[in-house]
């Protein structure tokens, strides 16, 4: 028998984060789940805006007892999703997406990395179930080959078919959300201090300071003291998703606050009560970061940022991919560029400004500069620039099986893939006995004789290849991400 419901603590709604690859259709469901429920349609621009929005809904046969959900829906949600702060997550839990007519992708694979390495549970919605050549078979298997094991094929992981167009399944959907946040038996404690996670933060020429945020615990007040890493300040407004001013806030609900001294940062946990050396205990018990690096030689690197909170919080994000040789506050100068000369490095700035000398001396010497008021677009950036200078990195390894013939330099094999995804397109690296062959370019890929654009781990395919290397079965490919 299970233990009471943590002592008979409230339940607290569950908070829901929709991840997949692009294009498989996470915006059109969340946009149909937002227009067809009356409390969400009503702040129509407010949510958009805010980057979260709550929703009611009534399990079939229990009208009028409505329950609610929220949606995380902001483009930055994907990357500080990766970022846990001791070690709790933003979303209690995740919707995958995949598109029913065409299956397990790359983005696809990574959401489900992050999902398993986060133990985030997940339901998958299979999209697009409209069109007609959706393939639920195909979709299921890819699913296992993936690691993805559902209801009804030896696993315990729920999955429903949904149309964003026709509206089919979501109704389900919802109902296994709402099953999900039952078993997993979210309260919260009234007495509590109240926390969460900022969700976005802007700088309104007529508000001030506002952060959206989603409340995980406790109850938040007008008046409260509260903290994140990089900021601080007093709640002076407390607006909830609808943009309605209350006087307090319950979890999971999303709301906007006024009262910060300066930006906090999207992703960072926030807290209310006593600063209790707050930033530094966050700082030293660690994020994990939008990027994370391992083994690699890391260039070095010149930090700026626009308060010590933010500083911080840059160098600790940052040192998976670059090694930071000095760090201040304030705009960058000339004096940084020529740190930045004489260590040879990069230089990054998080809300800050390039003085004209420096960017003058900079182009001289040919220093990289990264500014950005957004951190995780400005490591995602910095990191953009830095695998360039590596060169190619491997997205993906096939097994040949079988060479079916060739003409000159091109060659039709059959392979299986190792791990990754391989790609129409894809610049390849032929290796036999782990000693390097030859290069070449995937021309063409087919899956049970479809062309298609690309296929993933587990799965057994046909190309076409382009190549001086006289592949033979045994032999590895190699696929380049700088395809």
């Amino acid at each position: 028998m299970k233990q009471e419901k943590a002592n008979n603590l409230p339940p607290r709604p569950p908070i829901v984060v929709v991840v997949g690859h692009v294009d498989h259709g996470k915006t059109s469901l969340l946009d149909y789940i937002r227009k067809t429920n009356v409390i969400a349609k009503e702040a129509g621009g407010i949510t958009q805006s805010m980057g979260a929005y709550e929703i009611e809904h009534s399990p079939r046969g229990e009208a009028g007892n409505g329950k609610k959900i929220t949606f995380i829906d902001t483009p930055g949600h994907e990357a500080f999703s990766k970022m846990r702060s001791r070690g709790a997550a933003v979303a209690d839990l995740a919707v995958l997406v995949i598109a029913g007519d065409e299956g397990v992708k790359p983005q696809t694979a990574e959401a489900i990395k992050i999902l398993n390495d986060t133990a985030t549970p997940f339901v998958v919605a299979i999209t697009k179930m409209d069109r007609p050549n959706a393939n639920l078979d195909k979709i299921k298997n890819e699913l296992l080959a993936a690691g993805v094991f559902l209801e009804g094929l030896g696993g315990n992981i729920s999955w429903q078919g949904v149309s964003s167009k026709t509206g089919e399944g979501i109704e389900d959907l919802l109902n296994l959300i709402l099953l999900m946040g039952e078993v997993l038996e979210l309260t919260f404690d009234p007495q509590a201090e109240a926390k969460g996670f900022v969700i976005e933060s802007l700088k309104d020429n007529r508000r001030g300071m506002v952060a959206h945020i989603i409340l995980k615990g406790g109850v938040l007040k007008e008046g409260d003291n509260i903290y994140t890493t990089s900021a601080k300040g007093r709640v002076k407004v407390l607006e909830n998703f609808l943009g309605t001013r209350v006087k307090s806030l319950e979890p999971s609900s999303p709301a906007s606050i006024l009262g910060f001294e300066s930006l906090p940062i999207a992703g960072e946990e926030f807290s209310v009560g006593e600063a209790v050396n707050s930033e530094k205990e966050l700082i030293q018990k660690g994020t994990n970061g939008v990027i994370e690096k391992d083994g690699e030689n890391k260039p070095g690197a010149i930090l700026k940022a626009d308060t010590s909170g933010s500083l911080e919080v840059l160098k600790e994000l940052s040192e998976n991919i670059v090694n930071v040789k000095d760090s201040s506050l304030g705009d960058i100068t000339d004096g940084d560029v020529n740190l930045a000369i004489s260590s040879g490095g990069i230089i990054l700035g998080f809300r800050v400004k390039v003085h004209k000398a420096a960017e003058n001396l900079a182009k001289i010497h040919k220093i990289k500069i990264f500014t950005s008021d957004i951190i995780y677009k400005l490591l995602e950036e910095t990191d953009a620039h830095l695998k360039g200078q590596r060169g190619p990195v491997v997205i993906g390894e096939l097994e040949i099986l079988k060479v079916f013939g060739d003409s000159g330099k091109r060659q039709i094999v059959g392979g299986k893939v190792l791990t990754g995804v391989i790609r129409v397109g894809s610049v390849i690296q032929v290796e036999r006995n782990s000693s390097p062959l030859g290069e070449g370019k995937i021309v063409n890929v087919q899956e049970g004789k479809k062309d298609v654009r690309e296929v993933g781990a587990g799965v057994e395919c046909g190309m076409l290849i382009e190549s001086e290397a006289r592949i033979k079965p045994g032999d590895i490919i190699k696929v380049n991400e700088s395809a």
